[in-house]
């Protein structure tokens, strides 16, 4: 594939050494791109760290290249705790010496779907990479940010002092990346109604002809396919995974949590009070488990067994008993390990 001339204007000044927002609707060709200017930084010798801010996210890309999440990447985690809070954490404790290593010796960082960076977590990087030069902003990393702001945006979290908004209301994203680059012609597909479809109900401006468009392809699922539903609340949610699981054929394993604390934090977990499962039963992780089993993986469960369900986790090739997970809001040291 060929890169157009928005794509080859970005390389060339990635090339040179400059900062970098590189923005556009899907299938412009910003994931390919990307990859792109991987091979070639490292070609020319520089240590280079391709980040995203979600695991899936991570999967869109080679493995050879080496994906993680920006959180995994530097140390923040799930993004609680305040800058000094993280530094001192990652100059110290032994768990975050990897993370340490890779500040101190990244020449360029990239972070791809930044629509979902908030604007405390964008703050809070820019603080931890100072770890590298704190004479410098981003500790002086060339800094290449990719993503389409009408896409998914940053998740509030009110327990976090994390309002949600975008990492672009940052006064320091716009210090930094002064060059920006938008890629406007889609690569992906080549049906014009489609594409004029997708950029509409991407912007909420729905016309009358794309309308007939999307009710043309409308037809009945076969038997063997099964619709995505969407609901407002987790509690809905639960409520309908729940219905599903005891409607399957097979036997019902249960997994009780164990709670301690204050129910006003308990709430807010994701993890639920009463896990039903049943051989066949379509699963999602809610935590980093390794590098390759992340929050947001799918997988399918193989057993029920009394200690953990045994899942398989095809994209990563996986199969494994997960094990009871703590999930906590406290920082906590056990055996030189920090449980979050």
């Amino acid at each position: 594939m060929n890169l157009t001339s928005k794509q080859r204007e970005a390389l060339d000044i990635v090339n040179e050494g400059h900062n970098l927002f590189l923005g556009g609707p899907a299938g412009t060709g910003k994931s390919f791109l990307l990859c792109e200017i991987v091979k070639a930084l490292r070609l020319s010798g520089k240590c280079v760290h391709l980040t995203c801010t979600t695991g899936i996210a991570c999967t869109n890309f080679p493995p050879e290249l080496g994906a993680m999440t920006v959180h995994r990447w530097s140390g923040i985690q799930d993004g609680r705790y305040k800058a000094q809070e993280v530094i001192s954490l990652i100059k110290s404790h032994a768990k975050f010496q990897d993370a340490l290593h890779r500040i101190k010796n990244t020449d360029t960082l990239i972070i791809d779907e930044v629509s979902m960076l908030s604007e405390r977590l964008f703050n809070l990087l820019a603080e931890v990479c100072t770890i590298k030069d704190s004479s410098k902003q981003f500790g002086g990393m060339q800094l290449i940010m990719c993503g389409d702001f009408v896409q998914l945006p940053p998740v509030p979290n009110m327990l976090y002092n994390d309002d949600g908004k975008y990492c672009f209301e940052s006064p320091l994203f716009e210090q930094l990346l002064c060059h920006k680059i938008y890629l406007n012609e889609i690569v992906r597909q080549n049906d014009q109604q489609l594409i004029r479809s997708i950029w509409e109900v991407s912007f909420g401006e729905v016309s009358d002809d794309t309308l007939m468009y999307i009710k043309t392809l409308q037809r009945p699922l076969s038997p063997d396919q099964q619709s995505i539903k969407l609901f407002a609340t987790t509690h809905l949610v639960d409520n309908y995974n729940r219905k599903c699981v005891v409607e399957a054929r097979g036997v019902v394993g249960e997994y009780l949590a164990e709670d301690t604390g204050e129910n006003r934090h308990l709430s807010r977990l994701m993890a639920p009070k009463i896990l039903w499962l049943k051989v066949g039963s379509p699963v999602i992780l809610l935590r980093n488990i390794s590098k390759i089993l992340f929050n947001g993986l799918r997988g399918t469960v193989l057993a029920v067994e009394p200690d953990g369900p045994v899942v398989n986790f095809p994209t990563a090739n996986q199969t494994l008993k997960i094990p009871k997970m703590t999930f906590t809001g406290i920082l906590c040291y056990n055996d030189d390990k920090i449980v979050i």
